[in-house]
């Protein structure tokens, strides 16, 4: 422990906020397999397909009666020269996880919606959760030059007090999804 801390004296809080960062990033096993876009008369709606598990303590949370939140950002945008992209719109769903221990029940609820599903299997769960992460953006909003890009991540400000500042370095609270990023197609 000490060489720990002598370490981080000697290192500049810039490099070490910057490698924390890194090591996340590349830790991160679950990612956004693809964007299912589909197109209406006036809508185009966004389903993302995932490749997601979780280690076994957070299971053991949520069968402990642990509620989590997972959090899906998207944003619709239009690529620019440099880095600095233009913004055309961002959605955000937020999918609460719960377990009923009476019933061996787990249950998906899209907190804005209310829309839920339920499955008895812990693994399906999992799989489950594509349904309820739905997203629609007007056709008028989308271009030929349009993108998407899509995150995915846990809510670790939702989970109750004690157990934020455990969970916050802990890499199997680390389900967060690098971004993805996919072109909108025309048809």
């Amino acid at each position: 422990m000490d060489f720990i801390i002598a370490t981080l004296k000697k290192m500049n809080t810039k490099l070490f906020i910057l490698l924390v960062f890194f090591s996340t990033f590349a830790m991160s096993k679950n990612h956004v397999i693809f964007l299912d876009i589909t197109k209406n008369q006036y809508n185009t709606r966004v389903v993302p397909q995932l490749n997601f598990r979780t280690s076994p303590q957070i299971k053991e949370a949520i069968d402990n009666g642990i509620r989590i939140n997972i959090i899906a950002k998207i944003e619709l945008f239009e690529p620019k020269n440099l880095w600095l992209d233009n913004s055309i719109e961002q959605q955000k769903i937020t999918l609460e996880v719960s377990y009923f221990s009476l019933g061996k029940h787990y249950k998906i609820k899209n907190l804005k919606t209310d829309e839920q599903v339920g499955v008895n299997d812990y693994p399906l769960l999992w799989k489950e959760i594509e349904k309820l992460m739905v997203f629609e953006f007007s056709n008028s909003l989308i271009t030929p030059k349009s993108l998407m890009k899509i995150k995915i991540m846990l809510d670790k400000g939702a989970l109750p007090i004690a157990m934020q500042l455990p969970v916050l370095f802990d890499s199997n609270w680390d389900i967060n999804t690098p971004w993805h990023e996919q072109k909108v197609i025309q048809q």
